[in-house]
């Protein structure tokens, strides 16, 4: 059976937080279950991460738990019947609250946000509900703001409001996150997500907390306004993996940018050997059909021609009908496009650092012999996933079989293109190494006699980031 290279990430929600419900989308191909902080509690949390925890066990396979947090959500106040509607050209107030549950007097739209009118100029254009209504300023004064409607609809209470992200003045890592990351700590999680970043110290400062928390943990920088993709390189460098946001990007810049930007952002990724996940309305259509729009398909393959590491689902498997039907059909479209004449993957060779040097001139080179001789699969013995890290930036034409005797890496390295997690207990006999790797591989299948499958490793065995041996063993 041909061995996907793209990873699907969920996000977990009503329609897939059964015990059962997971089963069926691990079974169905999911990676990386993803936990959208911008909803529930700590309790409901903590309880999908046990599920996940025990619906992967169940299934014998590695899932990796994603932490997004919320970021700094703008949002309306309540209103008079829990909508207000907003007719083209029809003028309303706009009034900071303190809290998105206060009731909005007729005819105004409250926002909480400190200091809206200090930060709004008369021409700004506000987008209420991700674009569905938007409004633009036409008088500043007296802590009010005025302004009229230019694209018509109605509001439901506590919409997101999106204020020029130049002037919004909140920081990205928000007090609620704060206390979101240290609980996803405590519950071990696999990776962080920041949203709304800006600039590269941000999300050196979500490490700086894990660090101190003593639980490193990589850091994915969503990226999804103006002030990141002027910052791109340095906020590429600063992470372990990025995201193309598209859906606050569809609302910062206009919908014809985002794919030129979306490809920027992969090609930046791959030269910097980082994590690259493509998200926002990917099978949208399948919340409620069987079947994804032919524009849908054609999205998901070309995130895979363009070298995503990894796709994502939203709503799709958060609250759809069908949510495991659609990693169903997202691992076929993925599959199809990776074993068709126009997959190309290819791997970026790029100046190394001291620190690299030996790992990963080794873990290329070992690449480049497993596309050379032919072999089965390129089997990378790692302690922290470095190994499996610079193997799976070197795309090699095998599928990448990461052994660990760690259960955090193991569950990292679900994220990375190419790599398939298997568990290997500690050994310190790199003959016997190699002897259980081609036991692993037989059982599981992935190999038959006659093949023959590269092994990169550290002597001394068991020591992290010793990187610098290569065998290729013939199966017999």
């Amino acid at each position: 059976m041909a061995t996907r290279l793209a990873k699907i990430i969920c996000t977990l929600g009503p329609a897939s937080d059964s015990p059962e419900a997971l089963v069926e989308l691990i079974e169905a191909g999911m990676n990386v279950a993803r936990l959208n902080f911008s909803h529930g509690s700590h309790e409901e949390h903590a309880e999908r991460i046990r599920r996940v925890r025990a619906a992967a066990e169940r299934c014998g396979r590695e899932v990796a738990i994603l932490q997004d947090l919320c970021g700094p959500k703008i949002r309306t106040g309540r209103f008079d019947g829990g909508t207000l509607e907003i007719a083209l050209d029809a003028e309303v107030w706009l009034a900071e609250t303190d809290s998105a549950n206060t009731l909005a007097p007729e005819g105004t739209v409250l926002i909480h946000y400190r200091g809206l009118a200090e930060d709004l100029r008369v021409g700004d254009v506000l987008l209420l509900d991700d674009g569905r209504v938007n409004v633009e300023v036409i008088e500043v004064g007296g802590g009010k703001v005025r302004a009229r409607c230019t694209q018509a609809g109605t509001l439901r209470d506590k919409v997101g409001v999106h204020i020029p992200a130049d002037r919004v003045r909140i920081e990205s890592l928000t007090e609620k996150d704060k206390q979101d990351l240290s609980f996803g700590l405590s519950q071990g999680v696999d990776y962080v997500a920041l949203s709304f970043v800006r600039t590269a110290a941000e999300v050196r400062l979500v490490r700086d907390i894990c660090e101190a928390w003593g639980r490193p943990t990589p850091v994915v920088a969503k990226l999804e306004t103006p002030q990141a993709i002027e910052h791109l390189e340095a906020i590429v460098l600063a992470s372990d993996a990025v995201m193309v946001a598209r859906g606050d990007l569809g609302v910062e810049f206009s919908p014809e940018h985002v794919p030129v930007i979306q490809r920027k952002i992969l090609g930046l990724a791959r030269q910097h050997q980082r994590p690259a996940i493509v998200a926002t309305e990917m099978m949208q259509s399948m919340v409620t059909s069987q079947r994804p729009t032919r524009a849908e398909a054609s999205d998901v393959a070309t995130a895979v021609f363009d070298g995503a590491d990894a796709v994502m689902l939203s709503g799709e498997t958060a609250m759809g009908k069908h949510p495991a039907l659609v990693v169903r059909m997202m691992h076929r479209i993925v599959l199809e496009a990776e074993q068709s004449a126009f997959y190309r993957p290819a791997a970026v060779v790029r100046p190394l650092s001291d620190r690299t040097r030996i790992a990963e001139s080794v873990a290329r080179g070992a690449c480049d012999i497993t596309n050379s001789v032919g072999a089965k699969v390129l089997v990378a013995f790692t302690e922290s996933g470095l190994t499996a890290r610079f193997a799976s930036g070197a795309r090699p034409s095998a599928p990448i079989i990461g052994l660990s005797p760690n259960s955090k890496t193991l569950r990292q390295l679900c994220l990375l293109w190419g790599v398939v997690p298997i568990y290997i207990e500690h050994l310190r006999d790199s003959d016997e190494m190699i002897k259980r790797a081609h036991a692993l591989l037989l059982a599981n299948g992935m190999v038959t006699p006659g093949d023959s499958f590269v092994a990169v490793f550290g002597a001394p065995v068991g020591v992290s980031g010793t990187t610098n041996a290569i065998q290729v063993k013939v199966v017999e």
